[in-house]
């Protein structure tokens, strides 16, 4: 069945929740490309999305050229090991921008701050003035955004209370694995795209798969959203 939000839309509403879907991850001359990165999948569903007007939030990596999870610096971790990755999604830089085709024509970025102003971005996103909102954010969850919760939670009372948000992008073992474990986690209906999805190891992805679908998160394909 086909869903969206606002007047003549049908019922229960869904969120796109489109995860770091950049060129540093999805293009094979990327820092960090994820094989088998679909983003010809990406894109449809940012062209249904737009058509339908669902709602996209979605997540980007955005760093500094000194971020500490970087092995080409000496920038101290905040906690434990530098992971020691190559220099990825450094903001401003072609690998940062998002994959061609996937950024709707109406769209805003959040920062990375402890405290915005976000209440007309969560009116626009709900009303379709807006067609995506992307959290930056320097580590692997959606949520360490600290705006990310509010903004949600104030966007599914918009939209009536109980959304699905529907999850895809890479990597499926790292950031699309916390995405869609961070909203099951906070109560909300959770889908996660299993063909709209590329991970780093295959042990990896059936790990993620299976701790997702465990915490309660429906697994299915992008055929049961595009129809």
């Amino acid at each position: 069945m086909a869903s969206g939000n606002g007047t003549g839309r049908s019922s229960p509403p869904r969120v796109f929740v489109d995860v770091d879907v950049q060129r540093d991850f999805c293009e094979e001359t990327g820092a960090l490309y994820v094989k088998g990165s679909p983003n010809a999948l990406f894109r449809r569903l940012t062209e249904h999305a737009v058509a339908r007007g669902i709602p996209i939030v979605g997540s980007v990596d955005s760093h500094a050229w000194d971020a500490w999870e970087f092995g080409s610096n000496d920038t101290p971790a905040p906690e434990g090991e530098k992971p020691g990755f190559p220099d990825h999604c450094v903001k401003g830089t072609p690998g940062w921008l998002k994959v061609e085709g996937t950024l709707p024509p109406r769209f805003r970025f959040i920062p990375n701050v402890p405290d915005a102003p976000i209440d007309a971005a969560v009116r626009e996103l709900a009303t379709g003035k807006t067609h995506g909102v992307y959290f930056e954010k320097e580590v692997y969850s959606l949520f360490a955004n600290p705006l990310a919760e509010r903004f949600l939670r104030e966007l599914a009372a918009a939209l009536g209370g109980a959304p699905e948000f529907v999850v895809y992008g890479v990597a499926t073992d790292y950031c699309v694995r916390a995405a869609a474990l961070g909203l099951a986690q906070r109560g909300y209906r959770t889908t996660l795209l299993t063909d709209a999805v590329a991970g780093i190891t295959e042990a990896g992805v059936a790990a993620a798969l299976a701790e997702t679908k465990a915490a309660g998160v429906t697994l299915t394909t992008s055929s049961a959203v595009l129809g």
